[in-house]
Protein backbone atom coordinates (compact mmCIF):
# COMPACT_ATOMS: atom_id res chain seq x y z
CA UNK A 1 0.00 0.00 0.00
CA UNK A 2 1.53 3.27 -1.17
CA UNK A 3 0.52 6.58 -1.26
CA UNK A 4 2.38 8.66 -3.33
CA UNK A 5 -0.03 11.34 -3.28
CA UNK A 6 -3.34 12.63 -1.47
CA UNK A 7 -5.31 11.28 -4.47
CA UNK A 8 -3.78 7.88 -3.61
CA UNK A 9 -4.43 8.19 -0.28
CA UNK A 10 -8.07 9.31 -0.23
CA UNK A 11 -8.97 6.18 -2.65
CA UNK A 12 -6.87 4.06 -0.36
CA UNK A 13 -7.59 4.94 3.17
CA UNK A 14 -11.13 2.77 3.16
CA UNK A 15 -9.35 -0.40 2.38
CA UNK A 16 -6.08 0.24 4.13
CA UNK A 17 -8.61 0.52 7.81
CA UNK A 18 -10.49 -2.06 6.85
CA UNK A 19 -7.20 -4.47 6.12
CA UNK A 20 -5.67 -3.22 9.48
CA UNK A 21 -9.01 -4.04 11.79
CA UNK A 22 -8.92 -7.46 9.61
CA UNK A 23 -5.47 -7.98 10.28
CA UNK A 24 -6.22 -7.64 14.28
CA UNK A 25 -9.34 -9.06 13.96
CA UNK A 26 -10.83 -5.93 15.69
CA UNK A 27 -14.08 -4.56 15.95
CA UNK A 28 -15.13 -1.56 15.47
CA UNK A 29 -16.13 -0.70 18.54
CA UNK A 30 -12.86 -2.40 20.19
CA UNK A 31 -10.68 0.23 17.81
CA UNK A 32 -12.37 3.13 18.72
CA UNK A 33 -11.94 2.27 22.63
CA UNK A 34 -8.24 2.59 22.16
CA UNK A 35 -8.25 4.91 19.62
CA UNK A 36 -10.80 7.58 20.95
CA UNK A 37 -12.36 7.89 17.78
CA UNK A 38 -16.03 7.64 17.63
CA UNK A 39 -17.39 4.18 16.29
CA UNK A 40 -19.09 6.41 13.59
CA UNK A 41 -16.30 8.07 12.38
CA UNK A 42 -14.74 4.62 11.56
CA UNK A 43 -17.39 3.74 9.72
CA UNK A 44 -17.40 6.41 7.44
CA UNK A 45 -13.91 5.91 6.76
CA UNK A 46 -14.64 2.80 5.72
CA UNK A 47 -17.37 3.36 3.87
CA UNK A 48 -15.63 6.23 2.10
CA UNK A 49 -17.93 8.78 3.54
CA UNK A 50 -15.44 10.70 5.19
CA UNK A 51 -11.71 11.97 4.00
CA UNK A 52 -9.27 11.09 6.47
CA UNK A 53 -6.41 13.71 7.32
CA UNK A 54 -3.11 12.06 7.36
CA UNK A 55 -3.17 12.55 11.41
CA UNK A 56 -6.38 10.72 11.76
CA UNK A 57 -5.34 7.58 9.98
CA UNK A 58 -1.92 7.85 11.74
CA UNK A 59 -4.21 7.67 15.17
CA UNK A 60 -6.22 4.65 13.88
CA UNK A 61 -2.95 2.75 12.78
CA UNK A 62 -1.19 3.56 15.75
CA UNK A 63 -4.09 2.33 17.62
CA UNK A 64 -4.47 -0.85 16.06
CA UNK A 65 -0.47 -1.47 16.41
CA UNK A 66 0.68 -0.22 12.99
CA UNK A 67 2.98 2.59 11.71
CA UNK A 68 1.24 4.87 8.82
CA UNK A 69 4.22 3.86 6.34
CA UNK A 70 4.38 2.93 2.90
CA UNK A 71 3.06 -0.42 4.30
CA UNK A 72 1.79 -1.96 7.74
CA UNK A 73 4.32 -1.90 10.33
CA UNK A 74 4.54 -3.37 13.58
CA UNK A 75 5.45 -0.66 16.03
CA UNK A 76 6.44 -2.90 18.84
CA UNK A 77 4.54 -0.41 21.41
CA UNK A 78 1.94 -1.10 24.42
CA UNK A 79 -0.16 1.92 23.78
CA UNK A 80 -2.95 0.15 23.27
CA UNK A 81 -3.19 -1.18 26.64
CA UNK A 82 -2.87 2.07 27.91
CA UNK A 83 -5.59 3.56 25.77
CA UNK A 84 -7.92 0.91 26.83
CA UNK A 85 -7.38 1.44 30.01
CA UNK A 86 -7.89 5.11 29.95
CA UNK A 87 -11.15 3.85 28.18
CA UNK A 88 -12.17 1.73 31.43
CA UNK A 89 -11.03 4.45 33.63
CA UNK A 90 -13.37 6.79 32.05
CA UNK A 91 -16.36 4.58 31.78
CA UNK A 92 -19.15 4.52 33.67
CA UNK A 93 -19.43 1.18 35.53
CA UNK A 94 -22.76 0.25 32.73
CA UNK A 95 -20.19 0.37 30.56
CA UNK A 96 -17.23 -1.25 31.48
CA UNK A 97 -18.17 -4.93 31.20
CA UNK A 98 -18.70 -4.04 27.21
CA UNK A 99 -14.80 -2.66 27.20
CA UNK A 100 -13.85 -5.93 29.38
CA UNK A 101 -14.92 -8.26 27.23
CA UNK A 102 -13.25 -6.71 24.34
CA UNK A 103 -9.46 -7.36 26.11
CA UNK A 104 -8.76 -10.20 24.45
CA UNK A 105 -8.94 -8.57 21.12
CA UNK A 106 -7.01 -5.30 22.43
CA UNK A 107 -4.59 -7.65 23.60
CA UNK A 108 -3.90 -9.03 19.79
CA UNK A 109 -2.91 -5.76 19.36
CA UNK A 110 0.61 -5.42 21.10
CA UNK A 111 1.82 -8.97 21.30
CA UNK A 112 4.43 -10.14 24.04
CA UNK A 113 6.53 -11.50 21.70
CA UNK A 114 6.52 -8.53 19.39
CA UNK A 115 7.47 -5.84 22.05
CA UNK A 116 10.35 -3.34 21.47
CA UNK A 117 12.87 -4.69 22.71
CA UNK A 118 11.37 -8.26 23.74
CA UNK A 119 13.82 -11.05 25.31
CA UNK A 120 12.67 -14.31 25.56
CA UNK A 121 15.02 -16.23 27.97
CA UNK A 122 15.27 -19.71 29.86
CA UNK A 123 13.47 -20.14 33.25
CA UNK A 124 15.36 -22.51 35.58
CA UNK A 125 13.18 -22.71 38.52
CA UNK A 126 10.25 -20.55 39.91
CA UNK A 127 9.87 -17.44 38.79
CA UNK A 128 10.48 -15.95 42.38
CA UNK A 129 14.05 -17.25 42.18
CA UNK A 130 14.41 -15.46 38.44
CA UNK A 131 12.76 -12.15 39.78
CA UNK A 132 15.10 -12.16 42.72
CA UNK A 133 18.33 -12.55 40.54
CA UNK A 134 16.94 -9.61 38.25
CA UNK A 135 16.68 -7.66 41.74
CA UNK A 136 19.77 -8.46 43.21
CA UNK A 137 21.48 -7.32 39.21
CA UNK A 138 19.55 -3.76 39.74
CA UNK A 139 17.22 -4.54 36.97
CA UNK A 140 14.08 -3.22 38.90
CA UNK A 141 11.82 -6.32 38.50
CA UNK A 142 7.95 -5.24 37.36
CA UNK A 143 6.12 -9.06 37.27
CA UNK A 144 3.00 -9.05 34.78
CA UNK A 145 0.66 -11.56 33.21
CA UNK A 146 -0.84 -14.55 35.92
CA UNK A 147 1.50 -13.83 38.09
CA UNK A 148 0.71 -10.12 38.90
CA UNK A 149 -2.96 -10.80 38.25
CA UNK A 150 -2.98 -13.61 41.42
CA UNK A 151 -0.71 -11.06 43.04
CA UNK A 152 2.16 -13.89 43.53
CA UNK A 153 5.47 -13.30 41.74
CA UNK A 154 7.31 -16.26 43.59
CA UNK A 155 5.62 -18.71 42.11
CA UNK A 156 5.19 -19.91 38.25
CA UNK A 157 1.27 -19.93 36.89
CA UNK A 158 2.08 -18.74 33.10
CA UNK A 159 3.29 -20.31 30.34
CA UNK A 160 5.30 -18.03 29.83
CA UNK A 161 5.97 -15.10 32.45
CA UNK A 162 6.30 -12.21 31.25
CA UNK A 163 8.76 -9.16 33.57
CA UNK A 164 9.45 -5.86 32.59
CA UNK A 165 13.19 -4.77 33.50
CA UNK A 166 14.97 -1.51 32.57
CA UNK A 167 16.74 -2.72 29.94
CA UNK A 168 16.80 -6.16 29.33
CA UNK A 169 20.11 -6.33 27.07
CA UNK A 170 21.84 -6.17 30.08
CA UNK A 171 20.39 -8.42 32.07
CA UNK A 172 22.65 -11.13 32.57
CA UNK A 173 22.49 -15.17 33.96
CA UNK A 174 19.90 -16.04 31.90
CA UNK A 175 20.28 -18.27 28.63
CA UNK A 176 18.61 -17.20 25.61
CA UNK A 177 15.61 -19.84 25.23
CA UNK A 178 15.72 -22.71 22.57
CA UNK A 179 12.54 -24.42 20.90
CA UNK A 180 13.67 -27.21 23.40
CA UNK A 181 13.56 -24.99 26.76
CA UNK A 182 11.43 -26.41 29.18
CA UNK A 183 10.50 -22.87 30.40
CA UNK A 184 10.28 -19.43 29.20
CA UNK A 185 10.10 -15.89 30.62
CA UNK A 186 9.73 -13.14 28.70
CA UNK A 187 11.62 -10.22 29.49
CA UNK A 188 10.32 -6.71 28.56
CA UNK A 189 11.89 -3.19 28.54
CA UNK A 190 10.35 -0.70 31.21
CA UNK A 191 7.66 1.98 29.72
CA UNK A 192 6.12 5.03 30.64
CA UNK A 193 2.56 3.47 30.02
CA UNK A 194 3.97 0.25 32.55
CA UNK A 195 5.70 2.37 35.14
CA UNK A 196 2.00 4.60 35.47
CA UNK A 197 0.32 0.86 36.09
CA UNK A 198 2.73 -0.30 38.76
CA UNK A 199 3.13 -0.88 42.32
CA UNK A 200 5.70 -2.31 44.83
CA UNK A 201 8.81 -1.92 46.36
CA UNK A 202 11.90 -0.09 44.46
CA UNK A 203 13.47 -3.69 44.04
CA UNK A 204 10.39 -5.79 42.86
CA UNK A 205 6.86 -4.52 41.67
CA UNK A 206 3.72 -6.00 39.99
CA UNK A 207 1.54 -4.05 37.39
CA UNK A 208 -2.47 -3.62 37.70
CA UNK A 209 -4.59 -6.45 37.15
CA UNK A 210 -5.72 -4.97 34.16
CA UNK A 211 -2.38 -4.80 32.86
CA UNK A 212 -1.59 -8.10 33.85
CA UNK A 213 -4.54 -9.65 32.35
CA UNK A 214 -3.88 -7.89 28.91
CA UNK A 215 -0.29 -9.48 28.83
CA UNK A 216 -1.51 -12.64 29.58
CA UNK A 217 -3.94 -12.78 26.66
CA UNK A 218 -1.36 -11.59 24.37
CA UNK A 219 1.12 -14.05 25.48
CA UNK A 220 1.81 -16.56 22.36
CA UNK A 221 0.82 -20.51 22.63
CA UNK A 222 -2.13 -21.62 25.37
CA UNK A 223 -1.67 -18.70 27.60
CA UNK A 224 -4.79 -16.64 26.06
CA UNK A 225 -7.14 -19.66 26.13
CA UNK A 226 -6.10 -20.90 29.38
CA UNK A 227 -6.69 -17.03 30.64
CA UNK A 228 -9.94 -16.08 28.77
CA UNK A 229 -12.36 -17.28 31.78
CA UNK A 230 -10.16 -14.39 33.94
CA UNK A 231 -12.12 -11.75 31.72
CA UNK A 232 -15.38 -12.69 32.97
CA UNK A 233 -14.05 -12.79 36.98
CA UNK A 234 -12.91 -9.17 36.12
CA UNK A 235 -15.61 -8.06 34.70
CA UNK A 236 -17.52 -9.59 37.99
CA UNK A 237 -14.74 -7.27 40.05
CA UNK A 238 -15.27 -3.81 38.91
CA UNK A 239 -19.08 -3.93 37.18
CA UNK A 240 -20.01 -4.95 41.15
Amino acid sequence: MHWSGRMVFVMEASGVLAQARSTRQLTMNALSDVSGVPVSTISRIEAGRVEPTWAMMGRLLAAAGFRLDAELTETGSDDPFASVLRSLSEAQPSGRAGILRRFPTVARLAPVARRTGARRVELSDELGGAVISLARQGRAPVVSSLEAYLGDPNHTRSFSPVVYVDDPVLVTRFNVAKPTSPAVMFLLPMTENVRAVSTGGNEIGLVSREWALLDSLASPGRQPDATLYLVDDLIGELTS
